[in-house]
């Protein structure tokens, strides 16, 4: 997998537009609740979810692999507030009572392996009753099927009189597996930066199945950003996991 949004300079910046809304914010907050507690934020990006908590009085530690993710962390108002760590879920130590991967970055984990890593990783550093709190796209809703050139487009104001156009593009299916390009154009400028990317769509049986392994016993599900019941129909899965 090549995804130059976490390296490239010119798409790091792209990151926070497209994670503009706040409502999986706002969900995971109404679970964490307002009494201070020790997160742990995975995948943390460019920081905006980890400076968040952090303001409201937890003390966070944000993780992620891509160092040009961190230095705009680091850069934003509220930068100083949490601990960041570069790496993957191997690489944050402590004890926490929440975990938190959102922006579907659990879709990033690609194999069985890496997603029972992942779940046995995150156990070990919550005590009993900790949570785990991630989301992924529903398989069922094969959101892949708008990732045409067509139905993806859309335009971007970067400020300034710059934009950029960009359009998703599936390669191939792969049994949970999709691999597609980014395609983005800048302008006026007319440079063009082509990304390539793999995810994952794990079904819930499998989820669940490798949670348990890991010592999380029960685990709510939900299937929007409301609170609502998890469906055949549902865009999203959403996952909150108990540690026993």
């Amino acid at each position: 997998m090549s995804d130059l949004h976490y390296a490239d300079p010119r798409l790091v910046p792209l990151y926070d537009l497209l994670n503009a809304g706040d409502e999986d914010h706002r969900f995971y907050e109404a679970r964490i609740g307002a009494a201070p507690l020790k997160i742990v934020d995975l995948g943390c990006g460019t920081g905006v979810f980890a400076v968040r908590l952090a303001r409201q009085g937890h003390a966070v530690t944000g993780v992620d692999p891509a160092p040009a993710m961190l230095d705009v962390a680091r850069a934003r108002p509220g930068g100083d507030l949490p601990t960041w760590v570069l790496g993957d879920a191997e690489a944050f130590r402590g004890r926490f009572d929440v975990a938190v991967m959102t922006g579907h970055a659990f879709q990033c984990l690609l194999t069985d392996a890496a997603m029972l890593q992942t779940f046995d990783q995150v156990r070990a550093r919550l005590d009993r009753g900790g949570r785990f709190m991630f989301e992924t796209r529903n398989p069922k809703a094969r959101a892949w099927d708008g990732w045409t050139p067509e139905a993806s487009s859309q335009v971007l104001d970067l400020g300034g009189g710059n934009q950029v156009r960009l359009s998703h593009e599936v390669l191939a299916l792969d049994g949970e597996q999709v691999r597609f390009q980014t395609r983005h154009r800048f302008m006026p400028a007319g440079d063009e930066v082509v990304s390539r990317s793999t995810l994952r769509f794990a079904p819930r049986a499998m989820i669940e199945q490798g949670l348990r392994a890991a010592g999380f016993g029960r685990v709510d599900w939900f299937g929007d950003w409301e609170g609502g019941a998890l469906s055949a129909g549902s865009s999203e899965m959403i996952a909150v996991a108990t540690a026993e």
